[in-house]
């Protein structure tokens, strides 16, 4: 069944997100593309039913033609409310007043369609971006309804496993269920697609054409087709590991010897291997076991107070890294403990250059995932931390949002010094960006040049 948009104005404040769309998507599997910021997440909020409820302006009509929808955040943990996937799952169950006996079908099927079996009874808030990616999918399809709303629904799974869910999608919308997802990334979708629309600055919603498809689907390839060659490292490091092993429900990294340089390192590996848990023992949140020193000076003994002006960690959840209401107040709080290279006249250089100049006065949480993700990285620069740890800095970003944030990195890295490492499955876009690349596969890391 398709879904019919009427005329359709949204706005949190004064100036609309949508202004007068009228759309018709078919049944099908439909992705929706378009610039950071554009209105994408809100469209599908307002179809899932979400907005006016509980936030914003809504005028005109949407019509679901007695479809029965479901929505997938683009931060998964966002909608979780019980400890464990399988918890989760029976919860939404519950929530369908469905005969008990029901419960164990739907949830092997969900579990056998995204593959969590291994997950079902481990902690959620210990789950890796990507894992709980797979799990606020599978509650979707144990729900088994008709029409499924997916934002930006693999911006932390690694490249496999986000091909194996485009697939299993595509399964469900040749059997009769309506798909409708955004995503910036295009990898994988010209095989499934049937309908893509872009999103305008102009608030307008065009969909392509077949020739159009077929050309920007070739212009992506072309971003794979680069070769990237990665540096094997032999300056004096910042971080040495020796005999160092690190547990989070079970073993995650054995590590004989190591040593992690000053410069850009990209960390790259499958989900749930360990990356952030690596970072968490880099910022002194988790244990380890072994030798893991900064500077010569064992991570353990040095006192948090001091360690942690010197190295700081960028969330992969941007709104987690918040702690004021509106973008100014985040700015006012920043400004506090800047570093000499953001004067007011670069800051305001490059609050324009990320599009953020016209959000000052807005909430930070009502921002787009993008919009708070530039505004996270752009906060964490202007602090005077020498050590920055990235996690997932591209989430949420259209390519020309990539390309701003990675110049505002490389400027500030330049004239600060810092040292970069960062973890992220888009390496195409990183590889130019990036001196070293650590994969981190078998509990071992290991410098590859490729």
């Amino acid at each position: 069944m398709k879904v019919t948009v009427n005329n359709l104005t949204f706005s949190y404040e004064k100036e609309p997100i949508i202004n007068h769309l009228n759309i018709e998507i078919p049944h099908g599997f439909s992705l929706l593309i378009g610039p950071t910021g554009c209105g994408k997440s809100t469209l599908l909020k307002i179809i899932a039913g979400l907005y006016p409820k509980y936030a914003g302006r809504l005028t005109g009509m949407v019509d679901l033609h007695g479809q029965k929808a479901a929505m997938m955040f683009q931060n998964a943990a966002e909608q979780f409310t019980m400890p464990t996937p399988r918890e989760e799952i029976v919860f939404a169950l519950e929530n369908l007043q469905l005969d008990e006996g029901e419960y164990q079908t739907r949830l092997d099927q969900a579990t056998a369609f995204t593959q969590i079996a291994d997950l079902l009874d481990q902690k959620i808030n210990t789950l890796s971006g990507g894992q709980q990616q797979r799990v606020a999918l599978a509650v979707l399809i144990a729900m088994d309804v008709d029409l499924l709303l997916l934002d930006e629904p693999f911006a932390s799974c690694d490249p496999k496993t986000r091909a194996f869910l485009i697939k299993k999608l595509a399964i469900l919308a040749h059997n009769g269920k309506t798909i409708i997802l955004s995503d910036h990334v295009l990898d994988d979708y010209e095989p499934v697609c049937d309908h893509l629309f872009e999103f305008t600055n102009n608030q307008e919603v065009i969909e392509l054409n077949a020739s159009k498809k077929i050309a920007l689907f070739e212009q992506n390839k072309k971003l794979h087709e680069r070769h990237y060659h990665f540096v094997l490292p032999n300056s004096e490091p910042i971080f040495t590991l020796k005999q160092v092993q690190i547990r989070q429900n079970k073993l995650l990294l054995k590590q004989n010897e190591l040593n992690l340089h000053s410069g850009t390192t990209l960390i790259t590996g499958a989900n749930g291997v360990g990356k952030t848990s690596l970072f968490k023992v880099m910022t002194k949140m988790i244990p380890y076991t072994g030798n893991f020193a900064y500077l010569n000076k064992e991570i353990a003994q040095i006192s948090a107070r001091k360690y942690l002006t010197q190295v700081a960690q960028i969330f992969q959840k941007a709104s987690d890294q918040f702690l004021a209401v509106t973008v100014k107040d985040e700015l006012e709080l920043s400004k506090k403990g800047r570093n000499l290279f953001f004067t007011e006249k670069k800051l305001n250089e490059w609050l324009e250059k990320l599009g953020l100049a016209d959000h000052l006065d807005q909430v930070v949480y009502s921002l787009s995932g993008g919009q708070q993700k530039k505004l996270q990285i752009l906060l964490m620069l202007m602090t005077k931390h020498q050590v920055l740890l990235i996690d997932e800095p591209l989430s949420g970003l259209d390519h020309n949002s990539v390309k701003l944030v990675l110049e505002l990195m490389r400027e500030s890295q330049q004239k600060l010094h810092q040292t970069f490492f960062i973890i992220s499955h888009q390496i195409d876009e990183l590889a130019e960006f990036c001196d070293y690349r650590l994969i981190l596969a078998d509990q071992r890391l290991k410098y590859v040049e490729r």
